[in-house]
């Protein structure tokens, strides 16, 4: 939305919001999702997949970023304005606006409803923007700052295949936030990179003493982890991936078989 491709431009990049700050604290201690920065404003977004966001969306109404993030780290040389009421964007389709937001729908067909936006030139833009002519551009983003230890689950199973492949190196934790957060990781605070570091630290030490007992090892220190595993060798890696598959509450598709004559037999 902020960005460009080789082969088109988010409606708000087109606008002339050019820069933003995913999580940034405000001067009313709220971290919406982005600030987003034109030269003269900055608008409020904030991203969901939930039908009841809208009803929690209206505490940033009066938000404000902090002096530090536009002019220390965006490099405006005045305060900007407010664009208008903040932005819910969703890919939910369908879903029914409540009062005190702007809503944008980014699933085909695209839904835009502006209910206050004093940027003429960003109500122009996104009234008459019919959506992303190529897919959806993908920075890798596998999970943000705010992601839960269980919804973290899944992409950490496959990034910790990827580190059993490495050989048994050392691997820095900090890595495994830069592989989560793609080419966002630079968007992201110090500190909220700090808080899913933490969360990533204590889902590995948790399994380094349970589910993935003797493949994991953990420095206590929290700063790297590494796989000890025999990538060769076929036992071995079918053991590991079958661990990985019991923390994640995954069946191999054999016991579905093994299901299937249970009940046969008692048939």
């Amino acid at each position: 939305m902020f960005t460009r491709t080789s082969r088109e431009q988010g409606p708000f990049y087109e606008a002339g919001y050019k820069d933003y700050w995913c999580e940034g604290r405000s001067n009313e201690n709220l971290t919406p999702d982005i600030f987003g920065f034109s030269d003269e404003r900055f608008c409020i977004c904030d991203l969901s997949m939930s039908k009841q966001k809208g009803q929690e969306i209206g505490k940033y109404n009066n938000c404000t970023p902090t002096e530090y993030i536009w002019k220390n780290i965006i490099g405006l040389p005045y305060e900007p304005r407010r664009s208008g009421l903040p932005f819910l964007i969703t890919d939910e389709i369908g879903l029914v606006k409540d009062k005190g937001y702007n809503l944008i729908q980014v699933e085909t067909p695209v839904n835009v409803a502006i209910e206050d936006l004093d940027d003429e030139r960003l109500k122009e833009v996104l009234l008459k923007w019919q959506g992303f002519e190529t897919v959806e551009p993908s920075f890798q983003l596998l999970a943000v700052p705010e992601s839960s230890i269980e919804e973290l689950k899944r992409p950490l199973a496959g990034i910790l295949k990827w580190a059993a492949a490495q050989g048994n190196e050392w691997i820095p934790v900090i890595s495994m936030v830069e592989k989560l957060l793609g080419y966002q990781f630079r968007s992201f605070s110090e500190k909220s990179r700090g808080a899913l570091k933490r969360n990533i630290s204590k889902i590995l030490s948790d399994l380094s003493r349970s589910y993935l007992l003797g493949y994991l090892s953990y420095d206590r220190g929290g700063k790297r982890f590494r796989i000890d595993l025999d990538i060769d060798n076929y036992q071995s890696r079918s053991a590991f991936s079958n661990k990985i598959n019991e923390w994640l509450d995954i069946k191999p598709i054999e016991s579905f078989f093994d299901d299937e004559n249970i009940d046969e037999d008692e048939d």
